[in-house]
């Protein structure tokens, strides 16, 4: 799913209780003597720059919700896409988003099928609208309303319901034709993902979902450094920092094999950051680096550079986490090496 004001709204309330990844500022100082770069500011490009942004963490958050299964407290089946409205656009960008993606009201299109999700394997793609599942319409709201996502939220709830069961038929709108598409989900973690439309680099996790700011999702120049951002709230789950009674799910069938601290202590930043890094791992990106990822965090903001408190305990500097990982790092690739399991 794509968080667009919906996240804005929550964002202060987000920063006190999620635990808190990131910084604030750009890594890239201007140069004075070159002039100013010309950037288009139109409505057509800051949609374009939106929902690049989305198919990106789409692709990485799916990537490690599905190769971790296993470890997470709570998982279920799942399709793997990213879905939006027509309704959770405002006045300016929504005409434009419904002739890109043929939105309408608060049905749900596909915005992003990452690569191997049962969405993409179905053959779904941007375009496609979900106008029914399981022979049952799903709504499209009152036509005109003002910017929204409580329709879509309640669309979405249909749809997981029924995924979450096993194999579901779609039945799918695209370029006015219909046609029925079926859904074989995968069992994946259970945490969506959802992208934060601020600047600042900050990420978090509730207990219910992972989110992201555009700024933390520009600063990561590589999908490896992003998978470690968006892994280290993925670890938030995976050791049950903060949990939602509302989560429904199986437990993973290795989650028993983690030997690391459970719940909340002082330790549970650096915790989260070790844990990441087997998670970046296990879903085939690269952990080190993490390394050039808390270099350049820090360069973002010289505040990450020297610790922090927050709810979630104590959060080090970004020269005191780079350190921390190295050993983890050599533990990673002796575990390779020896043919054992990625399980700290």
């Amino acid at each position: 799913m794509r968080a667009t004001a919906r996240l804005l709204a929550a964002g202060a309330l987000a920063l006190a209780l999620a635990l808190v990844a990131g910084g604030c500022g750009s890594h890239a100082k201007p140069d004075a003597t070159l002039p100013p770069a010309e950037t288009d500011d139109s409505p057509e490009a800051r949609l374009s720059d939106l929902t690049a942004v989305d198919v990106r963490v789409a692709a990485v958050a799916w990537r490690l919700a599905r190769a971790n299964a296993d470890l997470c407290p709570v998982s279920r089946r799942r399709a793997g896409w990213t879905l939006q409205s027509a309704t959770q656009y405002g006045t300016e960008l929504r005409p434009i988003a419904e002739r890109r993606f043929g939105l309408a009201g608060d049905l749900p299109g596909v915005l992003a099928a990452p690569d191997d999700s049962p969405a993409a394997r179905a053959g779904l793609a941007p375009g496609d609208l979900i106008v029914a599942v399981n022979g049952y319409p799903l709504s499209l709201g009152t036509v005109g309303q003002a910017e929204s996502y409580e329709g879509l939220q309640a669309n979405i709830t249909v749809l997981d319901g029924a995924v979450a069961r096993g194999a579901t038929r779609l039945t799918v709108r695209r370029g006015g034709a219909e046609r029925s598409v079926d859904i074989h989900p995968v069992l994946a973690c259970a945490y969506v993902t959802q992208v934060d439309l601020r600047i600042s680099p900050r990420s978090g996790f509730d207990g219910r979902l992972v989110w992201v700011t555009q700024g933390m999702v520009k600063l990561a120049q590589s999908e490896d450094e992003l998978a470690f951002a968006l892994g280290h709230e993925l670890a938030h789950a995976v050791l049950e920092h903060r949990t939602q009674p509302d989560v429904i799910g199986v437990k993973g069938a290795s989650n028993w094999a983690i030997s690391m601290r459970r719940g909340l202590s002082l330790s549970a930043e650096a915790d989260a950051d070790r844990m990441a890094a087997y998670l970046v791992a296990r879903a085939a990106y690269d952990p080190a680096q993490a390394v050039e990822f808390l270099n350049r965090l820090g360069d973002s903001d010289p505040l990450m550079r020297t610790p922090q408190v927050n709810l979630g305990g104590v959060y080090e500097g970004t020269s005191t986490r780079r350190r921390a990982l190295q050993p983890v790092l050599e533990d990673i690739a002796a575990r390779k090496a020896a043919g054992r399991a990625l399980i700290p």
